[in-house]
């Protein structure tokens, strides 16, 4: 029997993810919102692969612009991993697609995404983000497979053309 197709319409957000995720793992799937006993922190979604615990954070643009949230991205990653947990960030910018299932947690599935990952319909470029956010940005582009980095990439230079190069990326960053 084959797995269904996963549909995702339009671009990715915290609650598609967590319905995709929860269509692919199927019984894996341990909910959202895991709170660690001893720990304030709450992890958006997780799931069970084999015997290892995967937390899942779904990140919007404040966790690109806020140091404090940078901050506490941190903390919850170094308590998750103290945990033993997996932890996998997804940043705004990137679709969950076929490359980027098999990039994040090492599962195939058959992924109908049309949406292109990058700022696409998003006014919240590196340029607005914050030093501590533009580094963790260039660490997140630099880590994505090939074609994708390359789609995030286009996408900044298509808005540099709309909006003007100065309002999209910061001089530090090179497209």
């Amino acid at each position: 029997m084959s797995n269904p197709k996963i549909v995702i319409e339009g671009y990715l957000t915290e609650k598609k993810l967590a319905d995709a995720l929860k269509q692919i793992v199927g019984e894996a799937w341990g909910g959202s919102q895991l709170t660690v006993s001893g720990s304030k922190r709450r992890w958006d979604m997780w799931f069970l692969s084999g015997d290892r615990t995967v937390v899942v954070e779904y990140d919007g643009d404040e966790h690109y612009r806020n140091t404090l949230k940078i901050k506490a991205d941190n903390e919850k990653d170094a308590a998750a991993r103290e945990q033993g947990f997996t932890v996998v960030r997804v940043p705004y910018w990137v679709q969950l697609d076929g490359v980027m299932l098999k990039h994040w947690f090492g599962i195939d599935a058959d992924i109908e995404q049309v949406f292109p990952h990058g700022f696409i319909s998003t006014k919240i470029f590196p340029a607005s983000f914050c030093a501590m956010g533009l580094v963790r940005f260039e660490r997140e582009l630099s880590s994505l497979p090939e074609p994708v980095r390359a789609a995030v990439i286009k996408s900044l230079r298509d808005r540099a053309e709309e909006h003007g190069v100065e309002y999209v990326v910061p001089d530090c960053i090179r497209i």
